[in-house]
């Protein structure tokens, strides 16, 4: 259950999109343990202008995933590893393409609904 926020270049279609998304979830499924009912996804476009992906050229993706603390570090790179060749495979995103940002916090710090932190004892 990482939050997973997805920037792309615009002009892309529902299908690039979708494509994306299901091989990142993909990825984290079959390295970081979560659970398959556990898909928290956001997907957004940007500009070329507001997009900057230090002078790389063609498709250009960057992906930010928070979540809980205490993640292995080889679970991790694992991710890493997978998802570039998940996205290189099918929409053909090259590996030096794609940067990847892991941002880790606590469980008081997710409430799902009902303004609860559901991972805490809320007595």
């Amino acid at each position: 259950m990482p939050l997973v926020t997805i920037s792309v270049l615009e002009g892309k279609s529902d299908e690039y999109r979708k494509t994306v998304a299901d091989r990142v979830n993909k990825a984290v499924l079959e390295t970081l343990d979560f659970p398959p009912d556990d898909r928290y996804q956001l997907v957004r476009e940007f500009t070329s202008q507001d997009f900057e992906l230090q002078e790389r050229e063609g498709d250009q993706i960057i992906l930010e995933l928070t979540m809980r603390a205490g993640q292995a570090r080889e679970d991790k790179q694992a991710f890493y590893a997978r998802v570039t060749e998940l996205l290189d495979q099918d929409p053909g995103i090259p590996p030096e393409n794609v940067m990847i940002v892991i941002t880790e916090n606590s469980e008081e710090d997710w409430s799902f609904r009902n303004g609860v932190a559901q991972f805490i004892d809320n007595d």
